[in-house]
């Protein structure tokens, strides 16, 4: 089965679209928003949201695990199904839909 960014992985990402618009991130190639909707967006950041939404995992190597804690504090951790589906996305090559072609940005 494919995994498409619209609508698969935009619809796994749409409840926090707007928590993580105040979030900025640097790289050695300057300092991008992150826009979980936006298909550029995630596919530029893809290493580090890749990062982030694995980050409950005690192996895991960010200090800033996504999606955010709950307000309470309480773990908001995505189900593992969530992110097989964003990691097989990334293997299939960041498809923005179906017919579309690979990402070939860049990735920072």
């Amino acid at each position: 089965m494919s995994v498409y960014f619209d609508p698969d992985i935009k619809a796994i990402f749409a409840p926090y679209v707007q928590p993580m618009l105040q979030v900025s991130i640097a790289t050695d190639q300057g300092v991008f928003s992150l826009d979980l909707s936006n298909y550029e967006s995630v596919c530029r950041l893809s290493q580090r949201i890749k990062i982030a939404i694995e980050g409950y995992k005690p192996e895991s190597k960010t200090a800033h695990p996504m999606p955010p804690r709950k307000s309470n504090g309480d773990d908001n951790p995505l189900p593992d199904e969530q992110i097989d589906m964003y990691n097989q996305w990334l293997k299939d090559g960041m498809l923005e839909s179906e017919g579309a072609e690979a990402f070939s940005g860049p990735i920072v």
